[in-house]
């Protein structure tokens, strides 16, 4: 993760790594979305445009040259299958469910194993070309800014409802890290001391309301005192089953949704009148209930919000869905 912020005008310092392969005004990158389960590769044009993906499994066991043995391995296929060469390939970029720094180590990618991981230095080696790496949220926060639902925008705040709640800021066009090169961890906002533990080990966390699981141990949690709902014949309760159910109307699932969407307003109204960006994007497996969560999200949000200030934010529904993190990556190394 090399994109450097200069201290006094926020430029982003792209340089070429001495030693390695330097285009002259390439019109592809690889975009690269590491999970913990699998790998997902895309040749990307610069309009954004994706001209081919594959995808292969993570094996973490391997480690982390195993890792990267298999990410230039897609690389390769993805460069080779479109008749391409390095001449041709700004570079790759690389969204990792972890924090990483400026200089492309992975401090922590707990769904990796990694800790202190010079992951950028490691691929590079291999590819000879130029390797920038960034958290996943973040990557998918700039692919909906430059791609998505904010194209166009100056600043961007992207919200991932899932196993967790991911968040990533776009300011003035660009991936805001702050001091810790971490900035953007709404899931960890504390919405209240006294609220249920989190999976951080903190109190009270958004995620510790918001996210799948929080929802599901919610309903699971008020199913011996609900009056009458179809989710007590759910063998399965998940995210999915219950907003459905609250789409015909279920009681009980309503309820469900009104509390996660309250909470997720609450934060949203926080974001708006600390930040004003000018959209916060909603994306991630939850988010595809649809009005029936935005809806409530929004109201919540407009009562939140210090008068005058919500109008001039934009909330959407994310835009790039499953291709957020090959296309983020992307522009990481494409302009």
């Amino acid at each position: 993760m090399s994109l450097v912020l200069s201290d006094t005008d926020g430029v982003v310092d792209r340089r070429q790594p001495e030693g390695l392969t330097l285009a002259g005004h390439p019109q592809h990158a690889v975009g690269i979305d590491l999970g913990g389960g699998s790998i997902k590769g895309a040749l990307v044009a610069a309009d954004g445009r994706i001209e081919a993906q594959d995808r292969c499994p993570t094996d973490v066991e391997s480690g982390e040259h195993g890792v990267a043995d298999r990410i230039a391995a897609l690389f390769e296929s993805l460069r080779d299958g479109h008749g391409l060469s390095n001449d041709h390939i700004a570079g790759v970029g690389i969204g990792v469910p972890g924090v990483a720094t400026s200089e492309g180590d992975v401090i922590i990618a707990p769904n990796l194993h990694w800790r202190h991981v010079p992951f950028k230095r490691i691929l590079e080696e291999r590819i000879r070309l130029r390797v920038e790496i960034d958290n996943d949220a973040s990557v998918a926060a700039i692919g909906e800014a430059r791609l998505g639902a904010g194209r166009g925008c100056e600043s961007l705040f992207l919200i991932t409802l899932g196993t967790g709640i991911g968040g990533g800021l776009v300011l003035g066009g660009g991936i805001h890290h702050g001091a810790s090169f971490a900035a953007g961890e709404i899931g960890h906002v504390c919405m209240d001391p006294d609220g249920p533990v989190c999976g951080c080990g903190k109190k009270g966390c958004l995620e510790a309301f918001t996210s799948g699981p929080a929802m599901v141990r919610y309903v699971r949690r008020r199913l011996p005192e609900a009056v009458s709902t179809s989710l007590s014949n759910t063998e399965s309760l998940s995210p999915e089953t219950i907003c459905t159910a609250a789409k015909n109307g279920d009681s009980l699932a309503c309820e469900a949704v009104a509390r996660v969407a309250r909470y997720l307003g609450i934060a949203i109204a926080n974001i708006i009148n600390v930040i004003s960006p000018d959209v916060i994007a909603i994306g991630g497996g939850i988010s595809a209930a649809g009005r029936v969560l935005l809806d409530p999200i929004d109201a919540a949000a407009r009562e939140y919000t210090l008068e005058g200030m919500f109008d001039h934010t934009r909330i959407l529904p994310a835009k790039l869905g499953n291709d957020a993190g090959v296309l983020g990556a992307s522009r990481l190394v494409l302009k």
